[in-house]
């Protein structure tokens, strides 16, 4: 087993390294190493070294339905205000982006760093000015819904609490700002002292708390932690007014991200067990 492991590493590495020398980035750097980052669900992840920098390319499916030129103008935004890795390059005929690689990076741990430095950096970013399409979350479900594969039926009664956490949401005055919609501990990077936002495949324009729900629910905050969040959050945006509506939206937030989260699991192959968590959590929300 051992072997047939270290050989399939070992093949997957001359893989990407032979990828690298298509890319007319690196005709001028050759690599000199090649490794496996920590792998996402949809994308996989390489540094990259040669004698000129460190790098980190990202593969990502051919059938994917993400916009990678939209992904590609939300790093570029962060990127200059100092909030994520520069991009360099995007080469959609090789499935591929590189960016800079930031070195000495942990994962964010919410309990040891803190809030200040994660709802500053999100305060920023939300403030960034990035023309993309709205989110709507009844649109979104339906575009979710029609990703799945024949084989799979979504539970009818935790769709319909879902479209009832989307007019709920709706029904609320909005606060559309440019949204990560992914903030989880891999694409929060603590390196140099400071917060990295990674992986901006589904940024867009969307309505603020549901950002703010995917950091109460990836870090399980209790009542207490979510309400100092949201004093923080609107602290950071300068917004205090804010307040008393992010209350009213953060749980059909809560409920539409678990939501997505959900979908996208169950459109997976081999990922019942994150999609059962997710329906899991739905219900647990619905039920307060």
């Amino acid at each position: 087993m051992a072997q047939s492991l270290s050989a399939t590493a070992g093949s997957e590495i001359e893989r990407v390294t032979r990828l690298c020398r298509r890319l007319e980035f690196f005709v001028a750097r050759p690599p000199l190493q090649v490794r496996p980052l920590s792998h996402g669900e949809s994308n996989q992840s390489y540094y990259v070294k040669t004698a000129q920098g460190e790098y980190v390319l990202r593969c990502y499916p051919a059938d994917s339905a993400v916009c990678r030129q939209q992904e590609l103008r939300c790093q570029h935004a962060a990127a200059a205000l100092g909030l994520a890795p520069a991009p360099l390059c995007l080469n959609n005929h090789y499935q591929v982006m590189l960016s800079d690689y930031i070195s000495s990076g942990q994962p964010f741990d919410y309990q040891r760093y803190g809030s200040a430095a994660l709802l500053s950096t999100l305060a920023a970013f939300h403030q960034l000015n990035v023309q993309t399409a709205v989110l709507e979350p009844r649109n979104y479900l339906q575009q979710q819904l029609a990703m799945l594969p024949e084989t799979v039926q979504a539970a009818p009664a935790v769709l319909a609490q879902l479209y009832h956490a989307a007019a709920a949401l709706e029904s609320q005055t909005a606060d559309i700002v440019l949204c990560h919609l992914d903030l989880h501990a891999g694409n929060l990077l603590w390196a140099q002292q400071r917060l990295w936002l990674l992986d901006f495949e589904y940024s867009q324009l969307a309505d603020s708390s549901l950002d703010l729900a995917a950091l109460s629910l990836h870090f399980e905050l209790d009542a207490a932690e979510e309400q100092r969040l949201l004093s923080q959050y609107t602290a950071c945006r300068g917004a205090t007014e804010l307040m008393p509506q992010l209350q009213q939206k953060i749980l059909p937030a809560k409920q539409l991200y678990s939501g997505f989260c959900w979908l996208w699991y169950l459109s997976l192959p081999d990922a019942q067990a994150q999609a059962a968590y997710w329906q899991h959590r739905i219900e647990q929300l619905t039920a307060l």
